[in-house]
């Protein structure tokens, strides 16, 4: 049985539905991750879980019980927020045996308890510090271990990592999973941030105007994304609007709005067909970058010349231009030594194999 479940939740404020008939399940030491853009209704989700908003329709039930008419309180999960919500005034140690403290959890128990969970965290013998002595990846597992100590079933963590700067917020993603992993809590998590979705989840549920868009693992969002707003929204792409030219079976050639014929590989249940508009979509590192023509068995090969470098260390990328199409194409930039000296103006070779492309028909999940 999963330890989370909710079926056909739905909230509306007025005249606009922030969550739209949402089903999901969570199993038992999962960590669940929910991704979505600014406004998609994630923390509106997130908040009926908690017990802070009301659905309008639906169920929630967390171990097998429901937990409709349940106060935040009594509801077997925990929260932690984007800001933490740490107490100033207390010591690291206080603030971990704050809600033990207020289960009239015996004193003995709770200075076992926090020394536990101080040490599991990586913060032993930081009990008597002030929360302002710490850094913000500390701060951030103090928050963690508050809520951890008191043994939920679920944790919620509403965009936990986006107070910190960038390279903290790389080092927390590795040390929430390691800590998930640790404790074998199932963690809930969301986020806008693609990285710390694809990083830290086993599973991931994209989400889009109130609905779930696509479930899946990282794996299968990122190589076969199921609509286009995923296919946009997990991870860079080469975006093309086009018109389908041919079509036999599988095999599909389209023509983009530039001109450029592209050679396409449609998924199951694709149902686009001569002269229908289409997405198409190519992922800048699954197209192979030459400076000379090697040949091979690729459907899509092409000349190209570099527009612009856009340097930013190992991802670096080439913005080109196709020639004969004027059509414009996000490459990686290849670290090997011939490509050291590259520069606007030089001609390239491109090449990547049809099942490397994303086809969808235009206005199907955007």
């Amino acid at each position: 049985m999963p330890v989370l479940e909710c079926a056909s939740l739905t909230k509306r404020f007025a005249d606009f539905t922030a969550v739209d008939n949402v089903s999901m399940a969570v199993e038992q030491g999962s960590f669940y991750s929910i991704l979505g853009p600014s406004g998609c209704g994630k923390t509106t989700l997130m908040r009926m879980l908690a017990g802070f908003e009301r659905q309008d329709s639906g169920n929630i039930r967390i171990e097998g019980k429901s937990m409709t008419g349940v106060a935040p309180n009594r509801r077997p999960v925990n929260m932690v927020f984007q800001h933490l919500a740490l107490f100033p005034n207390m010591s690291v140690a206080g603030n971990i045996a704050y809600g033990l403290k207020r289960r009239n959890t015996p004193s003995a128990e709770r200075e076992r308890r926090v020394g536990e969970v101080l040490e599991r965290v990586g913060l032993a013998g930081s009990g008597n510090k002030r929360i302002e002595q710490l850094s913000g990846g500390q701060q951030q597992r103090v928050a963690i271990a508050r809520c951890l100590v008191l043994n939920p079933q679920v944790l919620l963590l509403d965009e936990p990592l986006g107070a910190l700067d960038l390279k903290l917020r790389e080092h927390m993603k590795i040390e929430l999973k390691r800590l998930q992993s640790a404790f074998g809590t199932t963690f809930i998590y969301i986020t806008h941030d693609q990285s710390e979705a694809l990083v830290m989840s086993d599973r991931v549920a994209v989400m889009n105007h109130g609905r779930f868009e696509q479930v899946g693992s990282p794996q299968d969002l990122y190589y076969r994304p199921g609509s286009a707003f995923v296919a946009g929204f997990v991870g860079d792409n080469n975006r093309w609007q086009g018109v389908i030219e041919q079509r036999v079976g599988a095999k599909v050639r389209v023509r983009t709005e530039q001109g450029l014929p592209v050679e396409a590989q449609a998924a199951a249940g694709f149902q686009g067909g001569v002269g229908d508009a289409v997405e198409l979509f190519v992922r800048p590192e699954a197209i192979r970058v030459q400076l000379q023509d090697g040949g091979g068995e690729a459907e899509n090969r092409l000349q190209a010349r570099v527009i612009e470098i856009v340097f930013d260390g190992a991802r670096s990328r080439l913005q080109l231009r196709q020639a004969d199409s004027a059509q414009e194409i996000l490459v990686n930039l290849p670290h090997t030594p011939e490509f050291a000296t590259l520069g606007p103006g030089d001609r390239l070779y491109l090449s990547w194999h049809a099942h490397q492309c994303s086809l969808f028909t235009v206005g199907a999940g955007r």
